[in-house]
């Protein structure tokens, strides 16, 4: 009897400890691998390539204790018929001329539902050539005057996702072969839906009030890589902006590129994205509650909330750490990962942990498919 009793305690500790563990909370975390850097070696084709990104699914073990359950390629992301993958594929076109052609890279964001292929077009699709086959476009001998030059590449960063709206950045530039002055790069911001790569209208997506926000934010002008006013801002233009987290929440930021040398204007936008949009829904994170996980060495850059309260993601330059978190209190330290940039972060809390989990491990026992190029027909 004395046995019978000691083994329904025991069941009944584990129900309590599975119910405490199914209710705290999980998180998606979508982060940057190898990016598009504008800044690194950009002088031959060989040396660019596509960004990188990867999915970690966190949350607690059977045991109770926090890790990385699942770690997917790309970006996984949950949406209301499931979930979906976003990359960022690499295309080598060509433009033919009299004097032998040019090739150019072009880098576009793809996005499909996880277990499919998405469709990516592709207009002349470059050919292998041997390494003669190709000179620089300008002070060609005669010898060179009809080989191939390699000129022009556009170097897509994926900035944020949610379940809604993607972030982006495109960079537009030349080698040194092709642009000897230097400098004469541009750099766009958008946000973009799932369906289409045309840029939101800030006005149109969130509504009158946030397009006068948007104008209000405007700086009256540009401000070049010298920190040189440049060009007017375009009050009539609200296409122009990006989403970027700071201080514990995702916020917009007008960005218009006006021009070479990195001519711009950026700046924050005092309008609030709504829940809907961002799948956020956590609350505002007491900043003078951090003083004690700070550190002059590695100071802290920024926080992500659980929705349900009880967990604390502390970012900075060197790691992420993760933290429970009690009536906005960070305590025990949960887990310690390397630093990177954090693209998307889509909590689960109760019951819908668990459901994650399964769902999550599944499709990182599976080869997710990459993303298939399909070619234009020639245009007569």
């Amino acid at each position: 009897m004395g046995s019978l009793r000691k083994t329904l305690l025991l069941s009944a500790a584990f129900l309590l400890v599975g119910t405490a563990v199914a209710q705290r909370s999980g998180v998606l975390l979508g982060v940057a691998g190898a990016s598009s850097n504008a800044d690194g070696d950009t002088q031959s084709f060989d040396t660019i390539h596509e960004p990188q990104y990867q999915t970690l699914w966190i949350a607690r073990d059977a045991s109770g204790e926090l890790k990385v359950l699942a770690t997917l390629p790309e970006l996984i992301v949950p949406r209301q018929d499931g979930f979906w993958h976003v990359g960022v594929k690499q295309l080598c076109e060509f433009d033919d001329f009299e004097d032998g052609g040019n090739e150019r890279l072009r880098q576009v964001v793809w996005a499909a539902p996880a277990t499919q292929s998405a469709t990516v077009e592709q207009s002349h699709p470059c050919v292998a050539h041997k390494p003669e086959d190709y000179a620089p476009p300008y002070t060609r001998s005669e010898q060179d005057k009809n080989k191939i030059s390699q000129c022009g590449f556009e170097l897509v960063n994926l900035l944020y996702l949610s379940p809604e709206i993607i972030s982006m950045s495109t960079y537009t530039g030349q080698s040194e072969d092709c642009e000897a002055r230097g400098g004469r790069y541009n750099v766009d911001f958008k946000v973009r839906n799932f369906d289409s790569d045309e840029a939101l209208s800030f006005g149109q997506l969130l509504g009158a009030k946030a397009h006068d926000a948007y104008v209000r934010a405007l700086p009256a002008m540009g401000q070049g890589d010298g920190g040189e006013d440049c060009g007017e801002s375009e009050e009539t233009r609200d296409t122009g902006w990006r989403i970027a987290h700071a201080e514990g929440r995702w916020h917009p930021y007008v960005h218009q590129d006006l021009g070479y040398f990195g001519c711009a204007v950026d700046a924050p936008v005092k309008i609030p994205l709504p829940a809907s949009l961002t799948g956020d829904v956590s609350s505002a994170f007491d900043w003078k509650r951090l003083q004690s996980l700070q550190s002059k060495a590695d100071p802290i850059a920024d926080v992500y909330v659980s929705p349900a309260g009880d967990m604390l993601i502390v970012a900075s330059h060197s790691e992420t750490r993760f933290f429970e978190l009690r009536a906005g209190v960070p305590g025990k330290l949960l887990l310690t990962l390397p630093s990177s940039g954090i693209a998307m972060a889509q909590w689960a809390t109760g019951g819908h942990v668990q459901d994650w989990t399964e769902k999550v491990s599944a499709l990182a026992k599976q080869h997710l498919p990459g993303p298939v190029v399909r070619v234009k027909p020639a245009s007569n």
